[in-house]
Formats: C-alpha cells, structure tokens, sequence
C-alpha cells in the first residue's frame, strides 16, 4: 500500500472506533465530532449497498467488454491461445486501472475498485490455467502446483498492494493447494500452520502494520488453523482429501493403518479445543471463530461416524444445547462485577452496532413472506330470471 493509503486507512479504522464509542455511550457526539475533524477522510467512499451494486456492475461491464473483444479478436472460433493472451492483457490493464483508482483516484471502499481487481486477477490466472494444462501440457499434479503458486503470488501482492484481506486468505488457501500436491502433503498442512500461528498471531497485531495489512494477517490465520484441522480430520483421512491432489498419492490404494485413523479421529477433537483453549486464554478472536466452527465441524462428523438418533433429533438437540449454554454464559458473565468475569464480558463493548443490525435485518428479511391472499370466491353470475315492465305493467322471466 502507498504511503497516503496507508495514513486513510489508519484514520479511517480511529473513525470507526469512534463510531462505535459514540455508539456505546463512551463519548458524546461534539467528542466524535472533534475525532473525524482531527482524522479527515480524503477517500471516495459509498455505503455499503451501493458498493455491493457498484461491483456487480463494474464486474458486468469488465466481463462483457472482455466477451466483445474476444469476438473481435477471434470470432467464433473460440480459439484458446487467443483467450490466454487477451485474458493476460486484459488483466494487466485491469490491474493499471485498480492502481490508479486506489492511488489518483483515491477510491476506497467504492465498488468499482474491488471488482477490476477481481476481474484482473480472474483474468491472469485464466490465462495460467490454460498455459499450464493446455499450452505446457503438464500432468494434473505439477499443473495444479503451478497454478497455485502463481495464485498464492498474484493474490499475496493484491492484498498487500491493495490491501485487501479476502485476498490474503484467498493466498494462503492457494498456497496450502500448491503443497497438497506434494508427497506429503497432509504433514505439511499439519507442521507449517502449527509453526506459522504464532508469527501470524503476531503480525495481526502489529500496531505498525495498517489495520488492512492486520486484518490480512488474520485472514491468513483462520485458513492457516482451518487447513491443520482439514488435514487431521477423520473424514478427510478416509477420503483421502488432500492426497487426491497429487500424483504421487501414497494412500490412494493402500490398506488404511487404523493407529492413524484412531489418531486422526482424537485429533479431530482435540484440536478445536485447543483453538478454543488459546483464544480464551490469549483473547484473540481468529481462534475463537476457528475454534467454534471447528467443534461443530467435529460433532456434524460424530453424527455421520455414529449414528446415535435421526439427523433432525441430533440437530435440534444440539440446537437447545447451544441455546442452554448461551442463556447460562450469559447468566455466569452478568453474575461477576461489573457484569465481567475474567476480562470477558457478554456486554457489546462498543462493538459496531450496524453489523448487529445488519444480521437482525438479514433474519427480518428471511422471516418476511408475502401476505396471504384471500381465497374466498369471489361472485359469480347465478341466472334466476328477472322482472321487467312499465307503466303499471310488469312481468318476470
């Protein structure tokens, strides 16, 4: 990230905490009022759902200028070498335009920005995947390690360029890929992020990174934790998950070794609470979101290995259990002084009240069902006679 984008991201994180102690109570409004004038905004921003449609347009209009050039280029011949070129000078191009929209033209948080550097991206690595498995002709397994190298490159530079930390963990997703392909794989999906989570930890932390970067580093976290609990789950084992992607698959065939089945079925439990263990105790929430997913991950499992009752009793079930633990955390954290137990509180804590409406309105939204209409019937015509006449004379018919 530039210099300047840097300094707007720093100041936009201190507005967004001031937001939110705004929001709690913290301050008063002439307080966030002296924040936002002391850290001015020099971006180009727009809410949230006008950047949600600004993409998908942007994203439109980029795909369907590529459709038009290529039938320019080539016509109906659908010619393959010709979509690798196009789709590799296409993306650069796309690329030079995110570049000057987050840097000249100081867009950030806009919509079109984001999706000509997804289209660029999309666009390079297309054209990678045809150069390596059409152009280079190169087997499933060293095809695929290619490809996702240059994923894990071109996304890491994307989301350290342009600070975007879906790109980080779309990185490190793509770099676990790359290493799946090796001969053994699944130990390396198991010692790398064990080795890795400290340093990620850390650098999530770094006050000298940009929250962008911070947030990146994060991203980089979960896949990294997500990814050793892929490689040790029971389910993965038995399919053979990771070894699938690679050539030299040295248990694709073989007699299964039930000590590393047995181990992979302890580790599949043991490994959620260890990430639930380390976020409570250091409070660092990648582990505690990991950890959470993780553990229902690992009992939708033990449902599928043992079967104890019918699907819909272990999910309701579970459901109440979750509702009961919920009401009596709450209860024990609300019990201790100043509603706090330990430095965990279950109080928002000036906590971004929009995203707690965004799923309040998410949950409205899906309950909301078109009103019942009436179905009574309506009248219809009945013949029966009727009268006629005048001056006194009168008739029926």
């Amino acid at each position: 990230m530039k210099a300047d984008a840097v300094e707007a991201d720093r100041r936009e994180a201190v507005r967004r905490a001031a937001r939110s102690w705004r929001q709690a109570g913290a301050i008063d409004e002439a307080t966030e009022a002296a924040i936002a004038a002391a850290y001015p905004d020099d971006r180009a921003r727009v809410g949230p759902v006008f950047r949600v449609l600004l993409f998908v347009f942007t994203l439109v209009a980029v795909n369907g200028a590529f459709g038009f050039g290529m039938l320019l280029v080539d016509g109906f011949r659908g010619s393959g070498r010709t979509f690798a070129v196009l789709a590799f000078v296409y993306g650069l191009l796309l690329a030079v335009l995110t570049e000057w929209q987050i840097g000249s033209g100081r867009r950030c948080q806009g919509g079109t920005e984001a999706a000509t550097s997804f289209a660029a991206l999309g666009s390079v690595l297309g054209a990678t995947a045809w150069i390596v498995f059409e152009g280079m002709d190169l087997r499933d397994a060293p095809a695929l390690a290619v490809l996702f190298l240059t994923a894990a490159l071109l996304l890491a530079g994307a989301a350290w360029r342009w600070g975007y930390p879906l790109y980080a963990g779309a990185a490190a997703a793509a770099l676990l890929g790359a290493l799946g392909t090796l001969p053994g794989g699944r130990i390396l999906w198991i010692v790398l992020p064990a080795l890795a989570a400290p340093f990620l930890a850390r650098w999530a932390d770094a006050a000298r990174l940009p929250p962008a970067h911070r947030a990146s580093w994060a991203a980089v976290l979960v896949v990294a934790l997500t990814g050793l609990y892929v490689a040790v789950h029971l389910g993965s084992f038995d399919s053979s998950l990771i070894e699938e992607l690679s050539d030299l698959n040295t248990l694709r065939g073989m007699p299964r070794n039930e000590l590393l089945r047995w181990l992979s079925a302890a580790a599949m439990a043991i490994v959620p609470l260890v990430y639930l263990g380390i976020g409570i105790r250091t409070r660092r929430y990648p582990f505690l979101l990991v950890g959470l997913g993780t553990a229902v991950a690992s009992l939708v499992t033990l449902r599928f290995y043992v079967h104890l009752a019918p699907l819909w009793v272990v999910l309701a079930a579970s459901g109440a259990a979750l509702i009961l633990l919920v009401l009596a955390l709450r209860r024990y954290l609300d019990s201790g002084a100043d509603k706090e137990r330990g430095g965990f509180t279950a109080e928002p804590l000036f906590e971004d009240a929009a995203r707690r409406r965004l799923l309040e309105a998410g949950a409205a939204v899906v309950s909301l069902s078109p009103e019942a209409r009436d179905l009574r019937e309506e009248p219809r015509f009945t013949g029966g006679g009727g009268e006629f006449g005048g001056g006194g004379a009168s008739s029926d018919f």
